[in-house]
């Protein structure tokens, strides 16, 4: 990985689950529904707009293999997809995998409560379960 000394707070060398050219996949310490990510381009830029067409271009490869995952390993029926940048000014999305059964991971009940996904309901993991759920993803 190159320096992403801007993206420090979602934690890439940890939490990576996939690298691509353009873009990192890591798994969020906050765990909505199982299988939350947060996309982030490995450029930094502060708007959407400043994404070059490469780069659009690739993030559709990310989004097809996120879902492939999502949906072969956890069972996801849906998606949601959130660019809110308020707090951390660069580009990156945040994926939210939608379930209509409980999911069993780990000794844990995963449930989709099937309500809007926002940044206050949630669970905050310990490394040692973000490792399991990163590792089993990758």
């Amino acid at each position: 990985m190159e320096n992403l000394e801007f993206m420090k707070k979602f934690r890439p060398n940890n939490l990576c689950i996939k690298e691509f050219k353009y873009w990192i996949v890591c798994l969020r310490e906050e765990q909505s529904t199982l299988g939350d990510v947060v996309i982030l381009l490995k450029r930094e830029t502060q708007t959407v707009s400043g994404m070059l067409p490469e780069e659009g271009s690739e993030f559709t490869e990310v989004i097809k293999w996120y879902e492939k995952l999502c949906i072969e390993k956890f069972g996801a029926i849906k998606f949601n997809y959130m660019i809110m940048m308020m707090h951390d000014a660069f580009v990156h999305y945040h994926a939210f995998p939608r379930y209509d059964k409980v999911v069993n991971l780990f000794d844990i009940e995963w449930k989709d409560n099937n309500t809007l996904t926002n940044f206050r309901t949630f669970e905050l993991l310990d490394d040692e379960l973000l490792f399991k759920i990163r590792d089993y993803m990758k």
